[in-house]
């Protein structure tokens, strides 16, 4: 296992026990399941065979198993010794790595960078950006996904360490700015939309009626709800011109 001379950031926020808890729920948990599909089939059809790529922000390793069984030469990456252990049980990679996106210690070395579900917890996403931009071989391909749509933000994401949620232009906005071309900016797991849009307003509506009568008028700003083909989380994959 190879380390960076960075150890953990205090901004960068991780619930103690969510490794453990990942490693023992992913294997039959239907999201999980259903999103290694998705990421699956997307690197297929993007990125040869045998390619070598890493997975930053690995957490326990589960993509990157998968990715690896599919035939990629995967390499793993956290800021988080525990995911890492979690990741080596998994035999998720080839290689471990210990290190900070905001002092990578890669550099035109793969032909991929995945970060699924990691550029929400980081304070400085646009850095961490050009840091995997930097990481690639020219040409190189960034795999990514994100949740979406901020007026689904709660109690959830904040309990997670999210920052944010983004919209497709803000997070297209800021991968061109690392200099990458978009291929292509999807939403998957739309049939879920309206589920968690409604369980969202429920519980925001809850709070919002326990709340003194005087505060009231911080809340009359109605709320939009986006056409229920907009999704929970933004897919995209991109490539350095």
């Amino acid at each position: 296992m190879r380390f960076s001379s960075t150890r953990a950031n205090n901004e960068i926020h991780f619930p103690k026990d969510a490794f453990e808890n990942l490693y023992k729920t992913e294997e039959n948990n239907f999201w999980f399941r259903v999103r290694n599909l998705i990421i699956g089939e997307v690197v297929q059809n993007h990125l040869p065979a045998r390619s070598r790529l890493i997975e930053v922000g690995c957490g326990t390793g589960f993509v990157s198993r998968y990715l690896k069984k599919m035939g990629y030469r995967v390499e793993c990456g956290d800021l988080y010794l525990e995911g890492l252990q979690y990741c080596k049980e998994r035999n998720a990679g080839e290689a471990y790595y210990q290190f900070n996106l905001y002092d990578p210690i890669f550099s035109e070395e793969y032909d991929a960078c995945c970060a699924f579900d990691v550029l929400e917890h980081l304070d400085d996403d646009r850095l961490a950006l050009d840091n995997m931009y930097a990481g690639l071989k020219p040409g190189g391909l960034l795999f990514l996904t994100v949740p979406a749509c901020g007026m689904l933000w709660s109690h959830a994401d904040e309990h997670a360490g999210h920052k944010r949620r983004y919209s497709s232009r803000n997070l297209e906005s800021k991968v061109r700015s690392a200099g990458f071309d978009v291929i292509r900016l999807s939403y998957f797991m739309t049939f879920l939309f309206p589920i968690i849009a409604l369980s969202r307003l429920f519980f925001r509506s809850e709070s919002l009626t326990n709340q003194n009568t005087s505060n009231q008028s911080e809340y009359q700003q109605p709320i939009r709800i986006p056409a229920t083909n907009q999704n929970t989380s933004n897919q995209s994959e991109y490539q350095q011109p």
